[in-house]
């Protein structure tokens, strides 16, 4: 069963995803956040930045946000003064300024529009036929001079829904730009879609029941929703965000999950502990492994990594159990809304994973290095006497 629980307090609204009671992904919504994701801006170009191949933009509230020259796609170099229409890619996060783009993207549940785009092609999720079919279709259905992104669920919709929907999408943006043309800049376009309706939209299968302390925070939704006053505390959700972002991550078949987030990727290592005692060793490696997989999927998208992952499986000698492992990890990547690719092993025998950065990760949201150590860990032994 999947259910979606979200609490609000304040400006601060979180959402946590549990499935079969188990937590897969927690976001936090922050009301006092200027530039959100998916937001579309008429922004004013302040610094021109040629050797960074960047400009600084003005956005409403005050702040400026980062465009780089590659996410304009006529790449004409923006001057300072100018208005141009953007879209906030990734909010600001620890000194950085939100990432902006000039190729806009209105997204659907089955669909993506692209007004800027020339393209038209299906969502790289789906495979073979499946793939060739909806990228006819999406050919077929994208507006004149516009590019079109056909999702994954867009194989159990009706054509007659998806089309509806692209018109809406096509109307959104002829709304963008008559707002445009009445506006003086920095203004908002169109406000960044709310956390539960941007969740429900992108999720492979929707939840069974919502269950909140503030019927008022839910849009309309075609999704059951009931009310209680401590979601969280009902499903123990803070001490499972505890657990997950605990360095050392015990498996039930008595190995354990090590996380080492690092500045150029993740590492995560798999330890046998007490995992391989008994006489069927192969056996009990494969469970392990399989168990570890499954748990680096939920991990990977509840503390939202993003970018290089590489895990350090437990060894296999036998070729068609490394096979069944990574094919077991692939399977669990399924639900995960954000996409992540597995290249396969490399040469050590290391599974390696990229997966999207889509805003900061859950760590960064939830915990501070510590004053002591910087965050290391470690501190400098103390001056043996008399050396």
């Amino acid at each position: 069963m999947i259910q979606l629980l979200v609490e609000k307090h304040g400006d601060t609204m979180e959402l946590a995803l549990l499935q079969d009671e188990q937590l897969v992904q927690f976001i936090v919504e922050e009301g006092t956040a200027a530039a959100a994701p998916e937001q579309i801006v008429l922004g004013r170009v302040g610094r021109v930045m040629p050797n960074l191949h960047a400009a600084f933009v003005y956005l409403p509230g005050g702040e400026e946000g980062f465009l780089p020259f590659d996410e304009i796609p006529n790449k004409s170099r923006p001057q300072p003064g100018q208005s141009r229409i953007v879209q906030v890619k990734k909010a600001a996060s620890r000194g950085k300024a939100a990432y902006l783009t000039q190729d806009i993207a209105l997204a659907g549940r089955d669909a993506v529009l692209l007004p800027l785009g020339q393209t038209s092609h299906a969502s790289a999720r789906a495979q073979g036929d499946d793939r060739a079919r909806l990228r006819t279709l999406a050919q077929a259905l994208a507006p004149q001079g516009m590019g079109l992104v056909l999702r994954s669920n867009s194989l159990l919709a009706a054509e007659q829904d998806i089309r509806a929907q692209v018109e809406y999408l096509a109307g959104q943006w002829a709304m963008v730009q008559d707002r445009a043309r009445q506006l003086t800049a920095p203004a908002t376009l169109l406000p960044a879609p709310d956390p539960v309706s941007a969740l429900l939209r992108d999720l492979p299968e929707q939840p069974q029941r919502i269950l909140t302390n503030d019927l008022a925070c839910i849009p309309a939704v075609e999704v059951p929703v009931a009310q209680a006053e401590h979601p969280f505390l009902l499903y123990r959700v803070r001490d499972s965000l505890l657990k997950a972002l605990k360095r050392r991550v015990h498996l039930k078949s008595g190995g354990e999950l090590v996380i080492d987030p690092c500045e150029a990727m993740t590492v995560i290592d798999v330890n046998t502990a007490s995992a391989t005692q008994g006489k069927h060793r192969a056996r009990t490696l494969l469970t392990t492994n399989l168990e570890a997989v499954a748990e680096a999927a939920r991990l990977m998208r509840l503390r939202n990594m993003g970018g290089i992952i590489l895990i350090d499986l437990i060894d296999m000698d036998s070729r068609e159990d490394r096979e069944t492992v990574l094919a077991a990890f692939q399977k669990a990547l399924e639900s995960d809304p954000v996409k992540t690719v597995v290249h396969g092993m490399t040469s050590l025998g290391l599974l390696e994973v990229t997966r999207r950065k889509t805003s900061e990760s859950l760590s960064s949201q939830r915990l501070r290095p510590c004053p002591c150590c910087g965050g290391s860990g470690q501190h400098m032994m103390p001056d043996k006497e008399g050396a």
